[in-house]
């Protein structure tokens, strides 16, 4: 999770950022129109590839990622009032940004409403070394880096340890436990999420993209013998073909 916090130069320069954000997203939504949306969309879209690469800079990875996957989405946008919406959307979230101070999938996932509205759902797309997995957006909490991890007075299957995370003890499952593969990277982060009021944790080695997702584009792994056999995998998708499990969170922390 990236926030605001360091020196008052580097704060001011990201708010400053998210300002110019808004300004120029008002210009857009006063200049669209019936006869001029199609030809300002293509500006949107070049102006948010250049908003995504200043997001990084600034340390807000959520928001870069929105605005990647914003982009995708702009060519298929059909009307001038759609494409309103989602640029009012992209204010919200920036003005949102301003407010709280930090950006987190959380917070990500609430102004997704070009994808609520095609019935899609989104997913983190994560690695466990060399393997990879979507988790659903909304059930994700924070992503963070060096939290120390403490084991359990007893081995207990399917478990790692616990990690400190805002006042809990919160659980790690052991994805290993699974049949994933054992992590020789040192480079760990951890996923934490919720699940009908249930926090733990996944170890994860990078994360990757937002990816948004139609029921159509999902598979069912029981046809296909080469993915990973686990009963929180029950369906995955293809992308840039590879197919990427989904893991059911249910299944995984029941």
């Amino acid at each position: 999770m990236s926030d605001f916090f360091g020196d008052d130069f580097t704060a001011e320069l990201k708010a400053y950022f998210l300002d110019s954000v808004i300004k120029e997203v008002d210009k857009f939504i006063d200049l669209v129109d019936e006869s001029l949306w199609k030809r300002i969309r293509s500006e949107v879209v070049e102006q948010t590839q250049a908003w995504s690469v200043d997001a990084k800079t600034n340390e807000f990875q959520h928001l870069s990622e929105w605005l990647e996957t914003y982009e995708k989405r702009s060519e298929n946008i059909e009307s001038a009032q759609d494409f309103i919406r989602s640029l009012k959307a992209l204010k919200s979230y920036a003005e949102a940004l301003i407010a709280e101070k930090q950006d987190s999938a959380d917070l990500a996932a609430k102004y997704t409403l070009v994808a609520e509205r095609r019935h899609e759902v989104l997913f983190l797309h994560c690695k466990s070394g060399a393997q990879e997995f979507a988790l659903p957006l909304l059930s994700v909490v924070e992503i963070s880096s060096s939290i120390p991890l403490y084991a359990l007075p007893e081995k207990r299957q399917g478990l790692l340890g616990v990690i400190p995370f805002r006042g809990e003890a919160i659980p790690v499952i052991s994805l290993q436990d699974h049949g994933f593969q054992l992590l020789e990277n040192k480079n760990i982060y951890y996923v934490i999420c919720e699940h009908q009021g249930v926090r733990f944790s996944l170890q994860v080695t990078e994360t990757e993209d937002l990816v948004s997702l139609r029921e159509s584009e999902l598979q069912n792994v029981e046809s296909h013998s080469a993915m990973i056999q686990a009963s929180f995998v029950k369906q995955f998708f293809i992308k840039n073909s590879k197919g990427i499990m989904i893991l059911d969170l249910e299944q995984l922390v029941a």
